[in-house]
């Protein structure tokens, strides 16, 4: 490899700084495959994911730039295009792509079509035999030129104006999960220049499909988190550490629109205090890699008749009478120290029997106890 000249540097830091200055949303890459483009002096650049599902793999989404086509008919081309699942697409397994093409950029040859004749893009780059450099078993590589030369294969080459150009690309990677495909075409091949950019750019691009892919992820699950907060029954919210809201049930909404800055307060409030120390309950910080920490706020609200529940409750959990007394005192939103003074006890005793609560509940937070008992 070569190292980068002063105008590749100068490339390589405005690259970085747009993938990372750029809001996440579907305008992100389309901006830097523009900018890409450029850089590598392509005709043409394309992103695009793929989801691994029961039968067969689907576009997660599609993105090119100097394509005639516009995203959504791009989109249905590449979707129509994939194989069931557990086949190969093209040199690698969109499901689990092989180690030597994880985040390694890599430039092919143009597939060349003439008199009924068909040369398949190869790799250009690197010693060995072709599937050697791929990471690819000789029967892999031999089903991968198959599924090339398919009719489907050929007809999508065509359709896209791909047949006649090279192509420099790399299989962006978390782990062994493919994040996404991202490369360029242009009639002239490409050259260890160019290659050489987009290695040292992958690590910037990685990132930013990582955050991508979270956050389409938590977008999917916003339904099904509604749906269980909505099984809680009391108002309840996922707020970040600011206190704004990302989540919440019809209780908590109907909280909000009665008094939307006192419960932000409290919630904020709530958050950043010892837990059982104000009227609200916090699961703690719900953390995911790559996202800002979230939490989970509960409002139990006042007491739901604690007294007809109890005993109920005592049997079913195998409950003690000292840790029956407690659990009354936790439902109704009492601290430790509050409990302690009520039994005559020590607070480190309290805090003895409200571990075992948890655990005979199966629960992990006080919050989650509260809505358990009056739930169950």
């Amino acid at each position: 490899m070569i190292d980068l000249i002063s105008e590749d540097q100068r490339l390589l830091r405005e690259l970085e700084g747009l993938l990372t200055v750029l809001e996440p949303g579907p305008e992100t890459l389309p901006l830097v495959l523009a900018a890409l483009r450029d850089a590598l002096r392509a005709e043409r650049t394309a992103a695009y994911g793929v989801d691994v599902g029961p039968e067969r793999y689907h576009t997660s989404f599609v993105h090119g730039v100097g394509f005639p086509e516009p995203a959504p008919v791009l989109t249905e081309l590449f979707d129509a295009f994939l194989p069931p699942a557990g086949s190969r697409f093209g040199y690698f397994d969109p499901a689990r792509p092989p180690l030597l093409q994880r985040n390694r950029p890599l430039r092919f040859t143009a597939l060349k079509l003439a008199e009924g004749l068909q040369a398949l893009p190869d790799p250009v780059d690197g010693a060995g035999a072709p599937w050697e450099r791929l990471g690819l078993t000789p029967e892999e590589w031999t089903q991968a030129r198959t599924m090339l030369s398919s009719v489907p294969a050929m007809s999508l080459y065509r359709r896209l104006g791909l047949e006649h150009m090279a192509h420099l690309r790399v299989l962006v990677c978390e782990g062994d999960m493919l994040l996404g495909w991202v490369g360029a075409f242009r009639s002239e091949p490409f050259t260890e220049r160019e290659q050489h950019l987009l290695h040292a750019l992958t690590p910037a691009i990685q990132r930013r499909m990582a955050l991508d892919r979270r956050l389409r992820e938590a977008g999917l699950l916003g339904p099904a988190l509604g749906a269980a907060l909505e099984v809680l029954g009391r108002p309840a919210w996922v707020v970040t550490f600011s206190g704004r809201v990302m989540h919440t049930n019809k209780a908590g909404q109907a909280r909000l629109a009665q008094d939307a800055q006192g419960v932000t307060a409290q919630v904020r409030d709530c958050i950043r205090s010892p837990p059982g120390t104000g009227p609200l309950f916090s699961s703690g910080p719900l953390r995911t890699a790559g996202l800002p920490d979230h939490y989970l706020v509960l409002d139990p609200g006042p007491p739901l008749d604690p007294g007809s529940r109890l005993p109920v409750l005592t049997q079913r959990w195998g409950l003690t009478a000292r840790e029956a007394q407690v659990l009354e005192h936790v439902v109704q939103g009492e601290t430790n120290k509050a409990i302690a003074l009520h039994l005559g006890c020590a607070e480190r005793t309290v805090e003895v029997h409200v571990t075992h609560l948890l655990n005979k509940a199966q629960v992990e937070s006080r919050s989650a106890l509260i809505s358990r008992f009056f739930q169950s």
